[in-house]
C-alpha cells in the first residue's frame, strides 16, 4: 500500500537544500517517492506506512536546520488595538526616553543630536534582544510580511544581528554617515513591508519584539519604522 503526504518545511533557502532533504527522504525504507520545493517550502512523499512530523524531523536531524515545523495552534482572536495591547513597546520606548533624559541631564542641555543617537541605538538593540529570544521563530513571523525575507528567508534569521550592530554604532558613535545611510535604507524596506501588509487587511502579527509578544501589524508599527527612518535621514541632513 502506497500513501501520499505532505509535510510543511522550514529552514530551505536554495537548490542545494532541496537536492539535500530529497537525497536523505528517499533513503528512508518506508518512502517510496520524495518531491521536496522551495516554494513553497514542502516535502510530498509517498510512503508504505503514515510518518508522523516527529519521525521526519528525527530522520532529517543528521542534515541541521531543516525540520517540519510545529502545526500552527488554532489561531487566536487578534488582539484589540488599543494602549493595553501595546503596553509592552510602550513601556520600552519609555526606557529609553527616560535614558536619553539621563543622559542629557548629566551633559547640563538638552542634545537633539545626541538624544536621536542614544534612541535609535538603544532602539535597535532592545527591539534585537526580544528577537533573539526565538530567533528561528522571528524568522518564520517576519518572513510572512518583510519583502527582503520574503525572497531570501535566512535575512530574518541575520536581521537581529543586524540590528545589534547598528545599535552598538549608533552608542559607540561610530562611522555615523554610513551606519545612518544603513539604517534608513533597512528601515525604508521595512517600512514598505509594513505598509503592504497594512494595506492587505489581513491579521497579521508584528515581529517587532519578536515572538514573545502577540502585537498586531497596525499603524502603530508603521509610526514606529516610520519615525526610525526620519531620524536616520534627519541624522544624515544634521
Amino acid at each position: 500500500m502506497s500513501l501520499p503526504q505532505t509535510f510543511p518545511l522550514a529552514g530551505l533557502s536554495c537548490g542545494s537544500c532541496v537536492q539535500k532533504i530529497s537525497t536523505r527522504l528517499l533513503e528512508h525504507p518506508d518512502i517510496i517517492q520524495a518531491s521536496v520545493t522551495l516554494q513553497p517550502q514542502e516535502a510530498r512523499i509517498t510512503t508504505r506506512s503514515a510518518l508522523s512530523n516527529e519521525e521526519i524531523n528525527d530522520w532529517l536531524k543528521p542534515l541541521g536546520k531543516y525540520r517540519v515545523p510545529d502545526p500552527a495552534p488554532d489561531a487566536p482572536a487578534a488582539p484589540a488595538k488599543n494602549v493595553q495591547t501595546y503596553r509592552p513597546l510602550l513601556i520600552l520606548l519609555g526606557y529609553l526616553l527616560l535614558v536619553i533624559t539621563a543622559a542629557n541631564i548629566a551633559r547640563g542641555i538638552f542634545d537633539p543630536a545626541m538624544s536621536m543617537r542614544l534612541f535609535m541605538g538603544g532602539f535597535f538593540i532592545a527591539f534585537s534582544f526580544f528577537k533573539m529570544l526565538d530567533l528561528r521563530g522571528f524568522s518564520d513571523a517576519y518572513r510572512s510580511y518583510d519583502l527582503v525575507a520574503k525572497a531570501v528567508p535566512a535575512y530574518g534569521l541575520v536581521y537581529p544581528f543586524i540590528e545589534i550592530a547598528l545599535g552598538l554604532a549608533y552608542l559607540a558613535d561610530w562611522q555615523p554617515r554610513g551606519v545612518n545611510v544603513a539604517a534608513a535604507v533597512i528601515m525604508l524596506i521595512s517600512l514598505v513591508g509594513v505598509l503592504r501588509a497594512v494595506a492587505s487587511k489581513k491579521s497579521i502579527r508584528c515581529a517587532c519584539l519578536g515572538t514573545v509578544f502577540n502585537l498586531p501589524m497596525s499603524t502603530v508599527t508603521i509610526i514606529e519604522d516610520g519615525l526610525m527612518l526620519a531620524m536616520a535621514l534627519a541624522s544624515l541632513m544634521t
